[in-house]
């Protein structure tokens, strides 16, 4: 694809990457530095008011944000038009909406055992460390959703389009407040308080990153896909399915223990759920490192196990203890079926 100069050749534009309200993202290649990266530019008609605040508030807001799962800045300007854009760091790979439309529907068990559920949470707990960091700054996102979460050809994460986020520490400009009964965010992975535009704050972000990790964990929208008033009633009033009762031929059921993971995070009340981002990262570590929290018979199960194993690990000298009284049984047994069996 030939390339057009731009910003007095130092990029070459080389593709689109995407196309928003707001504005729109192309593949450029930096002349001086030899690299591709990524440009963000607002339309040309939206050059003022309401939109280019929040454009220098995006491009700022995540500038200020150095965490590694948060795609870097290197720069803010304008073009030989006069026009806004900030270059930041291209990131190849895919969205995690597109992961899960593969996960869903293709049967390819390779697919489906490397992106297992351990893999999968392990991946998103990139993702609310990025939130949980963010939010130390005082920095809501506020549209939390698969697509806006990329995983790169190296397994990296990042949490992307911060373009409706808010600083808690600073005053929005009088164009930017949010007003009573006005909505921003996606209504899938919204908060009702966000919906209903009460007060918006690190829990409604707590909650979207319990709505995209349903989807990512059941391949599932936590609500039935509708009109956009149906979804907005649902987020409000029901209370989406068990994931765990969501199944896939290839994939099975989500575990009891991830299942309770995701709907914590998304409990309408919101003294409910997760006090932080980073009380549901502690959580997530601890399901990761089978340290598993007894709430029925099955998870009973699963933290004794990993109690048993935790102690053999710290005295591998109980093995030779234990294992004699293991396999007596099993010598008696196979004794009493020899002398049964025998002519």
């Amino acid at each position: 694809m030939s390339s057009k100069p731009f910003l007095w050749n130092r990029y070459n534009e080389v593709e689109a990457i995407g196309e928003g309200g707001m504005g729109t993202v192309v593949r450029a290649h930096d002349v001086g530095l030899d690299r591709d990266v990524a440009i963000k530019r607002l339309h040309p008609e939206l050059g003022d008011g309401e939109s280019l605040q929040r454009f220098l508030m995006e491009a700022k807001a995540t500038g200020q944000l150095e965490h590694p799962n948060i795609p870097p800045v290197y720069e803010l300007g304008q073009d030989e038009q006069g026009n806004p854009y900030f270059a930041l760091k291209l990131v190849r790979g895919q969205s995690l909406q597109q992961l899960i439309k593969r996960l869903r529907e293709e049967s390819d068990a390779a697919l489906h055992d490397h992106y297992r559920f351990t893999h999968r949470l392990a991946l998103f707990l990139k993702v609310c460390e990025a939130v949980a960091y963010a939010h130390e700054r005082g920095i809501l996102h506020r549209d939390i959703k698969p697509d806006n979460i990329m995983v790169g050809e190296f397994g990296e994460v990042f949490l992307m389009d911060w373009g409706l986020a808010k600083d808690q520490g600073t005053p929005a400009p009088g164009a930017l407040e949010t007003q009573v009964g006005s909505f921003v965010g996606t209504p899938m992975y919204a908060s009702p308080e966000q919906i209903s535009a009460d007060k918006v704050d690190a829990l409604s972000d707590v909650y979207s990153l319990g709505a995209t990790l349903y989807e990512w964990l059941s391949l599932k929208t936590p609500f039935k896909n509708g009109n956009l008033r149906e979804v907005l009633t649902a987020v409000l009033t029901k209370n989406p399915v068990l994931p765990e009762f969501h199944s896939h031929p290839v994939q099975g059921r989500l575990p009891v223990e991830m299942s309770r993971l995701v709907m914590k995070a998304m409990h309408k009340e919101r003294e409910r759920r997760f006090p932080s981002a980073q009380a549901m990262i502690e959580e997530i570590k601890n399901i990761l490192d089978g340290d598993i929290q007894v709430v029925c018979p099955c998870t009973a199960v699963k933290s004794g196990f990993h109690g048993i194993s935790r102690t053999l690990d710290n005295y591998p000298i109980l093995v030779f203890l234990v294992m004699p009284w293991l396999l007596y049984p099993l010598y008696a047994l196979g004794m009493v079926l020899w002398h049964w069996l025998r002519p």
